[in-house]
């Protein structure tokens, strides 16, 4: 788990209010959680990052973290996603955006009306990442 808010320094884009906006990101996969983690701090969003949904739920519980939206992988190997979002909703009113290489309808749809703000489907690209907040 990274814990440390990203610093705006480290943007190569131009100034932008993104930087107000805290995102936790929940993926299994620690090479994909790197290049999302890296596009969204690339575009000066704060980001934290969660390996497992415990993590996650214990991060969106402390207030202090400041977390303004979650961005989490829909299949993951210890809670299926749409489990996870339903306890993050139990929880919070954070607007939760979900991401996954399934492109079924189904899917999409279930995600969106258990209450999904967003459906992404990987993979993620640079532009994807500049609309979300």
């Amino acid at each position: 788990m990274n814990s440390d808010k990203a610093s705006s320094s480290s943007t190569t884009h131009t100034e932008s209010c993104y930087r107000d906006i805290c995102i936790l990101i929940v993926k299994f996969d620690l090479i994909y959680l790197r290049v999302a983690s890296g596009m969204l701090r690339a575009l000066t969003y704060e980001v934290l990052t969660a390996h497992r949904a415990v993590e996650a739920l214990e991060m969106i519980q402390d207030e202090d973290l400041g977390i303004d939206m979650v961005l989490m992988e829909l299949h993951m190997p210890d809670i299926y996603g749409l489990d996870l979002l339903h306890e993050i909703k139990r929880i919070s009113d954070l607007p939760v955006l979900m991401m996954s290489f399934d492109r079924s309808e189904n899917t999409m749809l279930s995600s969106l009306e258990k209450g999904a703000y967003f459906y992404f489907t990987k993979p993620l690209y640079m532009e994807d990442m500049s609309d979300i907040g």
